[in-house]
């Protein structure tokens, strides 16, 4: 009898967890509540250079080489993020919003954008399979992306706009 008892415990407890599983839906929201923290904080500290670009790169995440000044890959385990600069951007540039709005074929589940003391960014979360999403996250001339599993986006949503948030292009050396 006792193994039967343990038996319904396991199943009442598979059960009730399997409720506590967030939706993508769900995913996606607290990444937008937690990207728009991001961008409403100020800057974090940047720990990372490549090339002329300085940013901050959580702990675990490597840049990979050849990586160059514009085109940063960054990695995690078998996740690929890539990091986009362009120092011509001022911080207020809708640039690689205009450019993901510009292709009508892609259709955005998640197309939020935020603005703050004359700064723009952006977040977009679309679909590419069951199981797996393309989130950006960009902030004035810089835009981070990644195909991301679902129980990931929120995640990946708050540490790249941290790290979009903080790139601090460093002046081109006049000869």
């Amino acid at each position: 009898m006792p193994r039967k008892g343990l038996l319904v415990l396991l199943i009442a407890a598979a059960v009730g967890l399997s409720g506590c599983v967030a939706s993508a839906e769900e995913q996606v929201a607290n990444g937008v509540a937690q990207a728009a923290k991001a961008f409403e904080a100020e800057p974090r500290n940047t720990n990372e250079t490549s090339e002329n670009t300085d940013f901050y790169l959580p702990g675990g995440y490597t840049v990979e080489e050849p990586s160059d000044e514009y085109n940063i890959i960054i990695t995690k385990g078998s996740d690929s993020f890539v990091l986009f600069v362009n120092p011509n951007e001022a911080g207020d540039s809708t640039l690689f919003y205009d450019l993901q709005k510009a292709d009508p074929e892609r259709k955005w589940v998640v197309d939020e954008t935020f603005e703050q003391n004359g700064r723009f960014g952006f977040v977009t979360v679309r679909q590419v399979a069951e199981n797996l999403f393309e989130v950006v996250a960009s902030a004035g001339g810089a835009k981070l992306t990644t195909i991301s599993e679902k129980k990931k986006i929120d995640s990946n949503m708050e540490w790249m706009m941290k790290t979009v948030r903080s790139i601090n292009p460093k002046e081109e050396e006049q000869e």
